[in-house]
């Protein structure tokens, strides 16, 4: 349907997508299993096109594939590969990034939404038919709890257009020596230090970047998410 050859295809993960790369093209094949997702996969492609007149270090769509395409209720997007082999660069790599993206101004022609960062936990907390009577009460107050804090936040960094999902796995180094993002369906209109809190929160909580990677990432962009007016400790499951 795209008009590609997929011989030779090569699955490279397996999960909510299945991901192969097309030798032939080369093109990496995103295939959903969720239909919902046509939407934000919609979005993400105009993202790309979008990031590509304003020459930003993206991933690219190809030009001549009409997409996303919906077969057999499978949400199939194309995307330019970046390299053969993955690899990933730093997180100061990472920071100039965000730093260079949240300069942009979104064009009105993508139409991004505001982001809602409760929204996933409410639907899922919807969904959900596992737990019940004082358990489920006791994640519904949890929702509402973390909403209230939410509303209160004092922001430093303007409103504008996240990435949403700005992860050191979402940034590759692109064959020409680049760092890119990739993974451009959660784009988004925001307060920007949503695209700083999961670096953050990676060093603090998890040790996944060491205080000096920490370091280099706040001297790149340029501020401390964990210095702002509301920083605090990242809550344990219990509290």
């Amino acid at each position: 349907m795209a008009g590609l050859d997929s011989s030779g295809a090569e699955l490279l993960s397996l999960g909510s997508n299945a991901v192969h790369r097309l030798p032939s093209a080369p093109v990496i094949v995103h295939i959903a299993r969720d239909p919902l997702v046509r939407a934000e996969m919609d979005r993400a492609v105009k993202v790309a096109r979008c990031l590509e007149t304003e020459h930003f270090p993206a991933t690219r769509v190809p030009a001549r594939v009409a997409q996303p395409l919906v077969v057999g209720g499978l949400v199939v997007t194309f995307w330019g590969s970046v390299l053969e082999n993955e690899a990933y660069p730093t997180v100061g790599e990472l920071a100039d990034l965000l730093r260079r993206l949240h300069r942009l101004e979104e064009p009105e022609s993508l139409g991004l939404p505001y982001f809602e960062p409760l929204a996933k936990l409410t639907a899922s907390l919807e969904g959900l038919d596992a737990v019940a009577g004082e358990g489920r009460e006791y994640l519904e107050a949890r929702a509402v709890g973390l909403a209230k804090d939410y509303d209160r936040l004092g922001f430093v960094l303007p409103f504008g257009m996240i990435h949403g999902d700005a992860t050191i796995g979402n940034v590759l180094c692109h064959r020409d020596g680049r760092a890119v993002f990739i993974d451009l369906d959660g784009f988004a209109l925001a307060p920007r230090e949503w695209d700083l809190i999961l670096t953050a929160l990676y060093y603090d909580r998890y040790d996944r970047h060491s205080k000096t990677e920490y370091a280099e990432f706040v001297h790149w962009y340029g501020f401390d998410l964990m210095n702002g007016p509301d920083a605090r400790p990242w809550p344990t499951c219990g509290s």
